[in-house]
């Protein structure tokens, strides 16, 4: 897989933030000129203010609203067993989305009460002590426990310091590893993998007993490339946040994948393997959503 440029890619958030507000005076300039002029020109006003009203939307409040995805997937022919997995993505921590928000994910999470929790890696957008925000995750009490995965903005600083603080709080390391889990007498088997910029991947993925359900945890839809059809069931994955700006009908104006945009969220069909791609619950890049509101997936699961 061809490796970002890390230097390129650490968001500091300074220049697009000193853009947003260059826009939103620009705006405010040109509605003005319009009012005056008067005559047709007052459109020009009432767009403006259209405009600055999404701005203002996309900046202030939706990155900071919640959402709970609810897919229902079945494993294997047999399915009669049934588990609820919780999957969260690119919290993305940093000094504005910090422990407050991760408390009320947290408290989402109780609500919904999972059997397992999944967390598909870029905790913190690179700064590593930012990795602190996350202590409210270990008040979630799940069945069979919550593990985590790293993603690329791990990397950025001091993964084994992430990784270290998140075991701290009782989630396990799922990296490049698998574990099966006995859910009423019946087999889920589950496989994590590094991430696939700047971890080490450990691939193929062996999924032993091909009759035993199994599912793959990795951070990137991009690793799905250097997965075989048959050698997992279900993939979860995060880093596109859903392009983290869509429009109605247009979709996802970026996804951040050498998939494009048929990766950039929700449940696809991949190399013929199913796969659920969160929009994630932070931002990179600016602080802005549009039409793709953070969110907890949810899986209901029988196997």
């Amino acid at each position: 897989m061809k490796l970002l440029d890390l230097q390129k890619s650490i968001e500091t958030f300074a220049v697009i933030d000193i853009l947003m507000v260059l826009i939103a005076i620009g705006g405010v300039i040109l509605g003005l000129l319009g009012f005056l002029l008067g005559g047709p020109w007052v459109y020009l006003t009432a767009l403006m203010i259209l405009g600055e009203l999404i701005l203002l939307y996309g900046i202030l409040i939706a990155p900071n609203r919640l959402k709970t995805v609810i897919h229902r997937e079945t494993l294997g022919p047999n399915a009669n067993v049934w588990l609820k997995i919780a999957f969260i993505s690119d919290l993305h921590l940093d000094k504005k989305k910090d422990k407050r928000w991760v408390k009320k994910i947290t408290a989402t999470l109780k609500d919904l009460k999972p059997d397992l929790l999944l967390i598909g890696g870029d905790h913190v957008v690179h700064d590593a002590v930012d990795i602190a925000g996350a202590d409210p995750l270990k008040n979630i009490q799940t069945t069979y426990g919550s593990y985590f995965i790293l993603g690329n903005h791990d990397y950025q600083d001091d993964p084994a310091y992430i990784s270290q603080k998140l075991t701290n709080l009782g989630i396990h390391n799922l990296t490049n590893c698998s574990l099966s889990i006995n859910v009423q007498g019946k087999e889920l088997r589950l496989t994590g993998v590094d991430d696939g910029f700047y971890g080490d991947p450990k691939l193929p993925i062996n999924r032993g007993d091909s009759n035993v359900a199994h599912m793959t945890l990795v951070h990137e839809p991009d690793m799905i490339l250097d997965i075989k059809e048959g050698d997992t069931d279900l993939v979860l994955c995060g880093h596109t946040h859903g392009g983290q700006v869509r429009f109605p009908l247009i979709g996802a104006l970026s996804a951040h994948s050498a998939l494009g945009r048929k990766a950039d969220c929700g449940r696809k069909i991949i190399k013929g393997i199913p796969t659920i791609i969160s929009r994630g619950l932070g931002e990179v890049g600016c602080r802005a959503r549009l039409f793709a509101t953070p969110e907890i997936v949810i899986i209901e699961l029988g196997i």
